[in-house]
């Protein structure tokens, strides 16, 4: 009976993660179970070595017998035993019929002899461009080359790549062939790196990495973005295991002292990060734009009666109306505006859009969700009329545009296709329009100069995984890399880099900025850590424990900021947020009166004064400072709650009766209208006040039960104005009959 691939899954991870602990008995125990019914000879066999060879390794060693080779074997040990896991998970896949397995069992046969053509091919039609060059430059005839059809990487040749566990010889003379092919153009190398991605995703190999890092190396234009990004994706996937690799580490190595590998791996992170903003961004656009904008529709309609419109001169004519038609929605210019931002920075606006246009023929075939996309593609040449005035030029646009992934490209055409004749003109000639206007956009700011080219690159290239990962229809068969943990911090990768700030600190501040503060807290605590210390990483390290509401850490390093000569108030303020949430009003309270020595004409801190006397009952010090507060902001309507309590505490009940009413003439609560009425009782006006209180009850924000334990905590002030204690009794029987 096959193991559902989830029992896979969960057993293999488990397996890994006692190799990395160095629990090998454990790890061959769950080998064991992932190889339950198999019977393959050859796994058996490599089982029972490593076990006797593990098994022998401990003899020695608590034997006591000295072993200077003992922690290499130990390391070649785990190697092997992950090495034979991988091949006993594939296997365990092979069992369960997923539609990839079942691919991968079609194509297995006859693989050696495509992947051997395949290289033919592709070293023969290089030697002919040469020969045919050579021809022309001595003036004789060419007649007698080859007449093969230029190579490509072709649907099978793509899976033959993608579903290799691991990489024989054959293949890698094949990858080889198609690295350094200068006749093989730039887009078939793309689908090559995409499906040695797939396959190293798939299943870990040493090879895979060696033969992406020789693209990304190689620089070429396109190639080595999709091939860096395969690097780093899975550098995360197999991140613990990569330490047991001294080869791939080299590799890194080998690049990390390379200047542009920080500014590529910095610009690769960030567009990661955005990538998973996906969700989060489509569902914005979907429930705060999308209503706005179908709302300003309306209006317009409405407004100008469209549907009526019988003279062409009002299509030349600008609209009165418009500046308030914008006003009764104010929020959408800023909104469209902002979105447009967030387009142009990378994020992921039209995940939603094109989401329901992957149904076509074209998305069939899995190699096409990585084509790129180009204007000479016979694709998406024949899917536009050649009838069609601006075609070519609409295809150049869209090869351009560095807003749209390559798999929305594809989409786009097709779409068109299926529209009436004058609508895809329209269509065409309003893109055209766009394209221009964006085209002279991105040479006056530079946008596709180095490195932000190599970052549109990035930013189109993970948006078609994203696409691929999330909408293919067998996507439950693949590992989805976008619910991986990027974990900065605590990755090999970030770690062994010798300058990491810059990375760490881009990704920082950009999940800052997104709110996502347990993962930003974690890189800005790194940070925070360093020899150096950084005022604005300990704000914001402390303001992202704030949000977490852990306020004892984020005490820690607002204090930490605090001691900066710059921006001190501002720590200070925080410092004294964080202790009353705390609970402590004296620290509060110091702190408030350092700050405010500083600034004695902010209102807030002669507001957090008052708050902290009031909590320390020291009213009459309280009031003082919130009439401070009401004199410097005015506006602020919100402190005259607190001096009509403090005037009420006080026995001031004239002053407090002052405050009340300007509370009761804005918009009062329900604690409005019963300190209101605690006022008026004070100053003997009993009906007044029995109206205060009633319509504290109407309004339906307390009830009777409620209003009795309020007026039960408030009763010893009222006493203390003299009021009769068993009218206070009273009270709730009264309203009990009303």
């Amino acid at each position: 009976m096959a193991i559902p691939s989830t029992e896979i899954d969960n057993t293999f991870s488990a397996l890994c993660n006692l190799v990395y602990a160095n629990r090998l008995k454990e790890a061959l125990n769950q080998l064991g179970l992932l190889m339950e019914g198999m019977h393959v000879a050859d796994f058996t066999l490599q089982y029972e070595e490593l076990n006797q060879t593990y098994r022998m390794l401990l003899e020695y060693n608590f034997r006591g017998v000295p072993d200077p080779q003992r922690n290499t074997i130990f390391g070649k040990l785990k190697v092997s035993l992950l090495e034979l896991a991988d091949k006993v998970r594939q296997k365990a896949y092979d069992q369960t019929g997923m539609h990839i397995y079942q691919l991968k069992s079609r194509i297995e046969k006859e693989k050696e002899i495509a992947k051997e053509e395949a290289t033919r091919r592709i070293d023969n039609y290089s030697f002919e461009l040469e020969y045919t060059k050579l021809l022309n430059d001595t003036e004789l005839s060419a007649e007698n080359t080859g007449n093969e059809s230029s190579p490509s990487v072709s649907p099978k040749l793509f899976q033959i790549m993608w579903l290799s566990d691991k990489y024989t010889e054959t293949d890698l003379l094949l990858i080889k062939a198609i690295r350094e092919s200068e006749s093989l153009p730039w887009f078939e190398k793309c689908l090559a790196v995409s499906a040695i991605t797939l396959s190293l995703i798939n299943c870990f190999d040493k090879e895979k990495f060696k033969v992406l890092a020789e693209f990304y190396n190689d620089r070429q234009s396109q190639v080595w973005q999709r091939a860096f990004a395969g690097l780093i994706i899975a550098a995360f996937i197999y991140d613990k295991r990569l330490e047991l690799y001294p080869t791939i580490k080299s590799e890194f190595d080998y690049f990390k002292d390379k200047d542009h590998f920080t500014a590529d791996l910095n610009n690769f992170l960030i567009q990661i990060l955005k990538a998973l903003e996906t969700e989060n961004v489509t569902k914005k656009f979907r429930e705060e734009i999308l209503p706005d904008v179908k709302k300003f529709e309306s209006k317009i309609r409405e407004k100008l009666d469209i549907d009526n419109i019988i003279n062409s001169e009002i299509v030349e004519d600008k609209n009165p109306d418009w500046e308030q038609i914008f006003e009764d929605s104010p929020d959408l210019l800023n909104k469209i505006e902002k979105m447009s931002e967030m387009q142009m920075e990378g994020l992921d606006l039209f995940m939603g859009t094109f989401a329901m246009l992957k149904n076509f023929d074209f998305f069939r075939e899995i190699s096409n969700w990585f084509r790129p996309f180009y204007k000479e593609n016979e694709t998406a040449v024949n899917s536009i009329s050649d009838e069609i005035q601006g075609k070519g030029d609409f295809l150049a646009g869209l090869e351009d545009s560095f807003y749209m992934c390559n798999s929305d490209k594809y989409s786009f055409c097709f779409n068109i296709n299926h529209l009436p004749d004058e609508q895809g003109r329209n269509i065409i000639s309003l893109f055209n329009m766009e394209a221009e206007s964006m085209r002279e956009i991105s040479q006056e700011d530079g946008l596709l100069n180095k490195p932000g080219k190599d970052a549109f690159i990035f930013t189109q290239y993970i948006q078609d995984l994203y696409r691929f990962f999330k909408l293919y229809p067998f996507r439950a068969d693949f590992r989805d890399i976008f619910n991986l943990k990027w974990n900065l911090p605590d990755s090999w990768l970030v770690e062994n880099l010798a300058e990491n700030t810059a990375i760490l600190r881009n990704a920082a501040e950009f999940l800052f900025s997104k709110m996502h503060y347990t993962e930003a807290s974690a890189l800005f605590l790194v940070l925070a850590q360093k020899t150096e210390p950084d005022q604005a990483v300990y704000e914001k390290l402390a303001y992202c424990y704030q949000m977490l509401g852990n306020y004892k850490l984020a005490l820690e390093y607002y204090k930490r900021a605090e001691l900066f000569d710059s921006n001190r108030v501002w720590s200070l303020k925080k410092i004294i947020f964080c202790y009353r949430k705390l609970g402590d009003n004296e620290s509060a309270l110091k702190w408030s009166l350092e700050a405010a020595a500083l600034d004695p004409d902010d209102a807030y801190l002669q507001t957090m004064l008052g708050n902290c006397y009031l909590d320390l009952h020291q009213f009459e010090m309280a009031l003082d400072h919130y009439f401070k507060a009401e004199i410097l902001a005015p506006e602020n309507k919100k402190v005259l709650r607190p001096i009509a309590w403090c005037c009420f505490v006080l026995n001031k009940p004239d002053l407090a009766l002052a405050y009340c009413q300007l509370i009761l003439d804005e918009d009062p609560t329900v604690t409005d209208l019963i300190n209101a009425g605690h006022v008026e009782l004070c100053m003997g006006n009993k009906p007044k006040a029995m109206e205060r209180y009633i319509a504290a009850i109407a309004s339906g924000g307390t009830n009777l039960i409620q209003f009795t334990e309020t007026l039960d905590f408030d009763k010893r002030y009222l006493i203390a104005n003299g009021v009769d204690p068993i009218d206070i009794q009273l009270i709730t029987d009264y309203l009990m009959f009303r």
